[in-house]
């Protein structure tokens, strides 16, 4: 069942109030005001003004002097303010309620129901076997990642599938490569460096050589006919390929539920072309087994499911995915975690669809598409220049260069303690350089500002958490008993109204596919524990007030904590 945090609650009185008052039936519509005006909520009476007819202002004073609260309200005032009522939060209140939340729910904080167990597939990651994993596979397995922590949160039965691509002609040549210069002593070392090597060699004999394409071909075919040989060295390459993956996501803390390539739905293919010319979708090109999918009048252009040589497309292999995971997860959402350049093909996939008379699937296939990552200067790396980042080595760097950072600031650490904080720190800084940035815009690669202890970065959230850490171990840990009612600093209020405003953060992220709107949240909930810091005193507090701002601390710990959780970062307790 969906829960009712306190922020759901105060919207809930004031409705409960409005419509108690016999005079106002309609639906009720209540927005935050502008920052200029004091309140939470406000209440326009346009719409009342109508059918009463009576000036919105008059009927703002009149509600404002009729309408009551109990007493253990979380609404504390009333104003009118020409054509609005404002209504601010009672701030003793607000933070009992808000601070009991957290205790109450701990690590799921946030958390909700609204999934109520439903199936969500999400499609990311997703690079090409034989192939090592640069910085451009970095965006696809963060934001996935994130998105699948969110819905997990809300209660979704998250389904991650690791859509490899494992299948194509440039398994022929790799095939074909291999049998004619492959090393085993090379494969034992260093397997995908191998392969890689094996298939730029492939290319560059192939210039000199122009019938290595025709066998590249030929061993693709024979892979696909189910030859002994080519099945055997293409689930080598495949087994070889994702034990390497498999380290590196485990230093992201990634997990998949499904390592399903293109090559897992090769039998459905058929079946789903013939479905899609027998619904209309479709259409055979006379006199070749071309298979035409022709979207002009729709703006998306033609394309094949099938080319005149019989084979099939990237898009073929898509419908198939689409069609098996419908019949097999009955999913409430297939969120495809891909770039924005395949903004076209997942058009035309979801066009398809509904061609086919699956509406309903169509509208659960959203494309979460993203920028690409960037030098400062804005320009792009190119893989043809050397300027690849590959992955293994951007987490050594952001360690080592996370390790030098934690030195200076803290050099009484012990070595290995050291070292797992730089790992926690290192990893946090890529993460979050990621996710606190709309993932729809290019993402600026920087060190400097990845990992500085200042501004928008994992670091300075990571450090407030190790604050909050600090505090509560030299007090003896949090209080058992305190009067959170106390809170009514404007600091206090300031971080209880963020501890509130959690729930719905994590809400919009979901909705919004955003993981940058938590990313914002921790930014501010950071700045404003800063600021307490600098202000008010915890540990010399007095007695009452002492014990409210302890236990404030051990909420705005675990908020931090569950922040960065949602985003696949660590919260250390040192730094």
């Amino acid at each position: 069942m969906p829960r009712a945090y306190a922020l759901d609650r105060f919207a809930q009185e004031i409705r409960r109030a409005l419509l108690e008052h016999g005079e106002v039936q309609e639906e009720i519509s209540l927005l935050p005001p502008p920052p200029e005006v004091s309140g939470d909520l406000g209440l326009p009476c346009f719409l009342l003004a109508r059918r009463l007819r009576r000036s919105p202002a008059a009927i703002a004073v009149d509600l404002a002097g009729r309408l009551s609260f109990p007493s253990g309200s979380l609404v504390g005032q009333m104003v009118s303010q020409g054509p609005y009522l404002n209504f601010t939060m009672a701030p003793g209140e607000l933070a009992r309620q808000v601070l009991d939340e957290v205790r109450h729910w701990g690590d799921s904080y946030g958390g909700d129901d609204v999934g109520q167990g439903r199936n969500c597939v999400v499609d990311y990651s997703s690079p090409n076997v034989a192939r090592r994993m640069h910085i451009g596979h970095v965006r696809s397995t963060i934001i996935g990642h994130a998105i699948i922590n969110l819905h997990q949160f809300l209660g979704y039965h998250t389904i991650g599938d690791n859509h490899l691509g494992d299948w194509g002609t440039q398994f022929g040549k790799l095939i074909y490569a291999y049998r004619s210069w492959g090393d085993d002593q090379a494969m034992a070392a260093r397997p995908i460096d191998h392969l890689v090597d094996l298939y730029a060699r492939f290319h560059r004999e192939a210039k000199a050589t122009p019938g290595l394409e025709e066998e590249g071909r030929r061993w693709f075919a024979l892979l696909e006919e189910g030859n002994a040989e080519a099945r055997r060295l293409w689930q080598w390459f495949m087994d070889l390929t994702i034990q390497e993956f498999e380290k590196t996501y485990r230093r992201l803390g990634v997990h998949f539920d499904l390592y399903r390539g293109e090559s897992f739905y090769e039998t459905m293919l058929d079946a789903a072309i013939e479905e899609a010319v027998e619904k209309g979708a479709a259409r055979r090109s006379p006199g070749s087994p071309a298979v035409i999918l022709d979207l002009n009048e729709y703006g998306l252009s033609s394309t094949l499911l099938r080319k005149s040589d019989g084979a099939t497309l990237y898009l073929t292999r898509e419908l198939a995915t689409a069609l098996h995971r419908y019949h097999e997860y009955d999913p409430a959402l297939i969120l495809y975690v891909v770039g924005v350049e395949q903004d076209l093909h997942f058009r035309q996939l979801r066009k398809m669809l509904e061609l086919m008379g699956y509406a309903e699937l169509a509208a659960r296939c959203i494309h979460v598409s993203f920028g690409t990552i960037v030098k400062p200067d804005g320009s792009r790396f190119s893989m043809r220049e050397g300027e690849v980042i590959f992955l293994d080595e951007l987490l050594d760097e952001a360690e080592s260069r996370a390790r030098a950072i934690v030195q200076e600031k803290n050099p009484d650490l012990a070595g290995v303690e050291k070292d797992e904080i730089a790992r926690q720190v290192g990893l946090g800084a890529v993460v979050y350089n990621d996710l606190h940035q709309d993932r729809r815009r290019d993402v600026v690669f920087d060190w400097d500002t990845m990992l500085s202890f200042e501004g928008n970065s994992a670091p300075y959230i990571q450090y407030a958490h190790t604050r909050c850490c600090s505090v509560l171990e030299k007090a003896g840990g949090a209080p058992e008993r305190y009067d959170a009612g106390l809170l009514v600093e404007p600091q206090e209020q300031a971080l209880v109204k963020q501890l509130a405003a959690f729930p719905r953060a994590v809400r919009q992220a979901a909705q919004e596919y955003g993981p940058h709107v938590v990313a914002g949240w921790l930014y501010e909930t950071a700045r404003d524990f800063s600021r307490l810091w600098r202000d008010l005193s915890i540990l010399q507090a007095p007695v009452g007030i002492r014990e409210a701002r302890l236990g404030l601390v051990a909420a705005l710990g675990q908020g931090i904590r569950n922040g960065l959780w949602l985003l696949g970062i660590e919260a250390p307790t040192k730094m």
